[in-house]
């Protein structure tokens, strides 16, 4: 007699691919967190690189460089093509990073925006150092993107030049981009120094508050093509720095302001995308200011002054971040608030 071959009946297979659906249904899930783990473990290394550049700047010029290059004869200017340079600290830390040629190429002269006569000629000039991409600025976790200036902007005479994104920025203090004293809502706010910012005379010394209780650098995420959020070349909030009135990955104001979300100098350089991105302009450049954001679940890695990275989450007391942003405002802070 002949060997009957049986196949699979129709219900046998519907289970298989049904068992194989449920597997695929609980691994993916594992497989997505182990590769989140590895983008974030090369997030930190990159945060420690950096920190390690930043204290061989300051063994070699006795200081944190400058929170931005001010223009010779001009300390009282906004920015984003104004007469000042526009230029922010990561440019001056180039040769730490590694890119001496690039430091090499720069025109500190004219800067990463201004002088305008009649177009910013910095923003012209270095065009081509602003469009090369500096991989220990980029975080795996975020999409890469680059900034053009919209057609819609000043009829897009500033439309050309394109420049790259990165995913690191300084702490620029607690209140806005001047970094003056404030009233929100008619409550007084006070200025706590950061580490970096207008003032270019910042050394270790100046941290009485503790090297490892303050925050030097902390993630942000890249905008859109349009959105200068991410343009670590300019000294533009949620650009090169972000400012603690906002907690990690919250849109929503410490101090009160009725706007949720990034608050920039210009719409045209703002492109909202809530949750992640939120945004609102124009208010005026001194009054912007720009928070801390990252896809990392639960919170954004900050680089603290003695060089170790944290994770600090998104929960942390508002009040407690303001505070690691501040260099002397002489908090008592314990070790378990963040």
């Amino acid at each position: 007699m002949k060997a009957r071959h049986r196949g699979f009946t129709l219900i046998e297979l519907l289970v298989v691919i049904a068992i194989i659906a449920v597997l695929i249904a609980l691994l993916l899930p594992a497989v997505q967190a182990a590769r989140e783990a590895a983008r974030r473990i090369q997030c930190v290394n990159n945060v420690k690189q950096l920190g390690i550049a930043i204290h061989n700047y300051h063994d070699v010029n006795g200081g944190l460089p400058p929170g931005r290059i001010w223009a010779a004869g001009v300390n009282n200017c906004g920015y984003n093509f104004f007469q000042c340079q526009d230029t922010s600290w990561f440019v001056l830390m180039l040769p730490q990073f590694e890119q001496g040629n690039l430091a090499n190429a720069f025109n500190f002269s004219l800067g990463s925006g201004g002088p305008l006569a009649p177009l910013p000629l910095g923003f012209f000039a270095n065009s081509t150092v602003a469009a090369t991409k500096i991989a220990v600025f980029q975080c795996p976790s975020d999409r890469i993107n680059n900034f053009q200036i919209t057609t819609k902007y000043v009829g897009g005479a500033l439309s050309g030049p394109i420049a790259t994104k990165g995913n690191y920025v300084a702490s620029w203090g607690n209140t806005q981009w001047d970094q003056t004293n404030i009233t929100v809502n008619g409550q007084s706010v006070n200025y706590l120094k950061s580490a970096f910012g207008h003032d270019g005379k910042i050394s270790f010394a100046s941290v009485t508050d503790g090297l490892s209780n303050t925050v030097f650098i902390a993630e942000i995420l890249q905008g859109d093509l349009n959105d200068i959020r991410g343009v670590i070349w300019q000294s533009v909030p949620g650009g090169s720095h972000f400012g603690s009135r906002l907690p990690p990955n919250k849109p929503k104001d410490t101090y009160g302001s009725p706007l949720q979300g990034d608050q920039l100098n210009q719409s045209f350089f703002c492109v909202s995308e809530p949750p992640y991105l939120p945004c609102f302009g124009p208010v005026g450049d001194r009054a912007a200011f720009a928070g801390s954001r990252s896809h990392h679940p639960g919170g954004v890695n900050a680089l603290y002054g003695d060089g170790s990275v944290k994770f600090v989450k998104d929960s942390i007391n508002p009040i407690v971040w303001i505070s690691l942003n501040s260099i002397n405002g002489g908090e008592v802070l314990s070790a378990d608030s963040y």
